[in-house]
């Protein structure tokens, strides 16, 4: 096999095969053309999703008639003149390849007009060679419409996706991108149907309200010339994947494993494994020390100094994240940006219960809602309680350190909803337990829900940390070693953990290849059998590089010894253990959920239960 030069068709059609995977791929670099034009309306049009046609429409500063031509060569650029202009880019658009790789796998159409001009300009090019120049009239700006993507490249047409998936593909980006231009509007016509209309803004946080509309919760930092800022779910929102959160690097729509990486370590305890966060962060830095140039899509970055960088966004979030005590809205869907993903928009069913045998005639329904929660629970919650566990002795015991004030206890209702600094567990009043598990309680013609088992055990893992962090937690030497009956494989398991199980106070020794011997607990599960909590240790899968992440793993195993020493599901807990639980919750951090990530607290509104009973009719 000879060595030879390929002809510059099959060259053209690999280089736009690094650039342009999708139509999606072509709204995103002819926007970006868009934006650094100077445009402040951009409108795209697409028929089949892109398939058939695609427009992209701007009021930019246009381009003459040589300009237009010369656009279609390959590297061909305003934005980049020199080798010192890498380290330093600011606009979304330099490596001069977009348009000459839209043009070699499309029919394409450019009509423009500069603002120096009195003509506009209209160039045709088929498979990357110029078919027409003609003048024509135009307002100022650019238009370039695609037709027909990889029509001479049939073995990459027939991996688009279906016309609505790729339509949802363009939908999303269009809308995550627009964060990094408030100024710009931003419209989607698909079909002759308008689907998205993004109007200018003022700010980030006035457009993340039109991308990411629902309960976030702020997130700002500056430190070391690095900014971060933006808005974050809730824990209880958090996705099984990345995608529900934006991520913005000095304007570009990117995906970046550090920034990741670092949003969810700044969740510290309050997201489960493999859960990822929803909502929306913006970083800026200087443009020297990030490098754009190592993705032909555009889509990822490397930093100068990954370190500094990883340290302020985590402190924004987690700066952020320990302001969360309020309870989690359930009036209405969660919202984030997973809707933009969809492929067909489709409204979210109106939560309403079935009729109830016990529902009174509208005129004679309860008024307050602790009237409406006896309704439901005819029987009444329970208060009074049996004999207490030790985990219930635990919170019984906090009574006397928080007393309970009858005054906070029946605070009247009404007012505005609290905000994060200003909700507090102790103002619940609280109702009853339900379900065995969720304390009911009334706020601010609130409904609120509490799960005792998640509360107790976000304190009792505060507790440990601290211990930990003090250098005072300790060992309680059993009198008689408690035996537990493991697998061979899950001896070794655990014993290879010991570093991490002495951390917490554990002591154990193995006695056979299938046994090992419980001499020693942590005091806050000194009053349990701890060979169920062990078999859990052992039966775990530990993941590679443990070891350099010693501190993560701990803090995996104090979440699993938090959860044994606490109060669950199936003990009652009565009125006084409640507040005191409530106000042991509002001296502790990250209480928005618990250690596993699951939620604290969450809430309805009064007109969200007058719906379930139709009394919004």
């Amino acid at each position: 096999m000879k060595i030879k030069v390929l002809p510059d068709t099959v060259i053209n059609q690999i280089a736009a095969g690094e650039v342009v995977e999708r139509p999606a791929s072509v709204v995103r670099e002819l926007v970006d053309n868009a934006i650094d034009a100077g445009a402040t309306d951009v409108t795209v049009m697409i028929e089949s999703g892109g398939h058939t046609r695609l427009k992209v429409r701007d009021n930019g500063c246009g381009l003459s008639r040589d300009e237009a031509i010369l656009a279609f060569e390959r590297h061909a650029t305003s934005k980049v003149s020199s080798i010192e202009d890498l380290t330093s880019i600011g606009t979304l658009g330099f490596r001069g390849e977009a348009l000459a790789s839209i043009a070699a796998v499309s029919k394409v159409k450019l009509v423009s007009r500069s603002r120096e001009s009195d003509v506009g300009v209209s160039v045709t090019y088929r498979g990357g060679k110029l078919a027409d120049v003609q003048p024509c009239p135009w307002s100022e700006g650019t238009e370039i419409e695609v037709e027909h993507l990889f029509f001479n490249v049939p073995a990459r047409r027939k991996f688009l996706k279906s016309p609505r998936s790729e339509m949802a593909r363009i939908r999303t980006w269009l809308a995550h991108s627009s964060l990094a231009r408030p100024d710009v509007r931003y419209r989607l016509i698909a079909d002759g149907d308008e689907v998205l209309n993004l109007p200018r803004a003022a700010s980030l946080e006035e457009r993340g309200a039109q991308v990411c509309p629902g309960d976030l919760m702020p997130v700002s930092l500056s430190e070391g010339g690095i900014t971060v800022e933006g808005r974050l779910g809730h824990p209880g929102q958090a996705l099984a994947d990345a995608t529900g959160l934006i991520v913005l690097v000095n304007g570009r729509l990117v995906t970046d494993k550090i920034v990741l990486r670092a949003v969810r370590e700044g969740y510290d305890s309050m997201l489960k494994d493999r859960e990822f966060p929803v909502g929306y962060l913006s970083v800026t830095l200087p443009p020297q020390d990030v490098d754009v140039n190592v993705h032909p899509q555009k889509s990822e970055v490397r930093f100068r100094h990954a370190n500094q960088l990883f340290a302020v966004v985590q402190g924004a979030v987690l700066s952020a994240v320990r302001r969360i005590k309020r309870p989690m809205s359930l009036s209405q869907p969660v919202s984030s940006n997973a809707a933009l993903k969809s492929e067909a928009a489709t409204p979210t069913p109106t939560m309403r219960a079935q009729p109830l045998s016990f529902m009174r005639p509208a005129a004679a329904q309860p008024r307050s809602l602790q009237d409406l929660v006896r309704e439901v629970f005819p029987e009444g919650p329970r208060t009074q309680p049996p004999p207490l566990n030790y985990q219930q002795a635990q919170v019984a015991e906090a009574v006397a350190e928080f007393p309970v004030c009858e005054a906070t206890a029946l605070k009247p209702l009404g007012g505005a909803p609290q905000s994060d600094d200003e909700f507090r567990f102790s103002n619940l009043r609280f109702i009853g337990q339900v379900l065995e598990c969720f304390l009911v309680c009334e706020l601010n013609e609130r409904l609120v829900v509490v799960d005792m088992h998640a509360a107790h055990e976000r304190v009792n893992y505060n507790r440990i940390r601290k211990a930990r962090a003090e250098q005072r937690i300790s060992t309680q030497k059993l009198l008689i070693p408690e035996s537990v009956k493991l697998t061979a494989e899950q001896v070794a398991t655990l014993l290879d953990q010991e570093e991490a199980l002495r951390a917490l106070a554990f002591e154990v020794r193995q006695v056979s290849a299938d046994t090992v011997e419980i001499l020693g607990v942590p005091g806050i599960v000194s009053h349990l059998r701890c060979g169920d909590l062990l078999k859990e240790l052992a039966a775990e899968p530990v993941v590679e590089g443990w070891r350099e992440r010693l501190e993560e793993r701990i803090d995996h195993m104090a979440a699993r010894i938090a959860c044994h020493a606490s109060v669950r599901s199936g003990d009652t807990m009565s009125r006084p253990e409640a507040y005191a639980l409530f106000a042991q919750m509002d001296e502790a951090q990250l209480a928005g959920a618990c250690p596993h990530g699951r939620p604290v607290v969450a809430e309805f509104s009064r007109e969200a239960v007058e719906r379930w009973f139709g009394r919004d009719r």
